[in-house]
């Protein structure tokens, strides 16, 4: 599921991982470890792969497994943490 490589990274205050790639001397986005699954019951908690550009300046498409199943989302900005909402299509 990763599509982006990961360079560096860097500690979330609620104790995620957020890992990084440097393209074209530009930090992006890669994926993030121990992310917070936002929109799910309990505080579930997963490795999460960026899937492609920024759609919007609010979310960043992702995905992750949850019971072996491909579920697909965004991440976005909660109080300062970034975390991954799903969605239903």
């Amino acid at each position: 599921m990763q599509k982006y490589r990961a360079d560096k990274s860097e500690m979330q205050a609620d104790g995620a991982k957020v890992w990084r790639v440097e393209w074209m001397g530009e930090p992006l986005l890669a994926m993030i470890e121990n992310c917070r699954l936002a929109n799910m019951a309990g505080d579930m908690r997963r490795t999460v792969y960026v899937t492609g550009d920024a759609d919007t300046f609010f979310s960043i498409p992702a995905v992750t497994r949850v019971m072996g199943k491909r579920v697909t989302g965004y991440v976005a900005n909660d109080d300062g943490n970034l975390v991954f909402r799903h969605t239903y299509y």
